[in-house]
């Protein structure tokens, strides 16, 4: 039993440090290949952990390979075109002017009811409202809508909010978050002034956010007194 538990961390260690080579990219953002890599990883990890009799170093070199493989043809994807439409495919224009493509449809074996339900998840229900509809080659769907269909903007009202700026969580879960407080370019002490007016302490807030005009945004924890 406890050469099982070792085996599990060694592989869960080891297929967690190769995602994080693979990059960062979402499950619904996965191109096809980075899927395949995935499931064949997912695959390669678990027959150690369900038969003890397989070396746990054979996996672990099959799942370096297909990693260094995906991380070799993302590589090359970026420096040649054609490799990157073969291996990724390309965008494809499902809608222009409110007309439904039906041929490129077709191309991607989509019903309509698909569409349609990719357009609701984009808060679209009216065709005749999207001047073009793209199908990406992640499976997801952008969408742009006609002028008369889009929803103002400021820049439309000939109006300039203030800009301020990204907020950064300086404190998460009673933490004090150094790098955040670097990039909001605020230190520690300047935090512990703000929350002492307060009579609050670090390990009493939730969640703190500063932006770069200095707006703060504190929630304390209800799990403290």
């Amino acid at each position: 039993m406890i050469v099982a538990f070792i085996r599990a961390v060694m592989l869960y260690a080891v297929v967690i440090f190769l995602i994080r080579l693979m990059g960062k990219r979402q499950i619904g953002e996965l191109q096809p290949s980075e899927l395949v890599i995935t499931i064949l990883i997912s695959e390669v990890a678990s027959l150690p952990m369900q038969d003890n009799s397989i070396p746990v170093i054979n996996s672990m070199i099959a799942l370096a390979v297909l990693v260094s493989f995906e991380i070799i043809s993302s590589a090359l994807s970026l420096r040649f075109h054609k490799l990157r439409n073969i291996m990724q495919g390309h965008p494809v224009i499902v809608i222009r002017n409110g007309q439904i493509d039906q041929n490129a449809l077709k191309e991607l074996r989509l019903t309509v009811n698909d569409l349609m339900s990719a357009l609701r998840q984009r808060d679209v229900f009216e065709i005749s409202q999207i001047s073009y509809a793209i199908f990406e080659t992640n499976g997801k769907i952008s969408v742009l809508l006609k002028p008369q269909n889009k929803n103002l903007t400021p820049e439309d009202m000939n109006l300039k909010p203030e800009d301020c700026g990204l907020p950064f969580a300086v404190i998460c879960d009673g933490d004090f978050n150094a790098k955040s407080a670097c990039e909001a370019d605020i230190t520690k002490e300047e935090v512990d002034r703000i929350l002492c007016k307060k009579n609050k302490k670090i390990s009493n807030i939730l969640l703190m956010t500063v932006d770069k005009k200095r707006k703060f945004n504190i929630i304390e924890r209800k799990d403290r007194p």
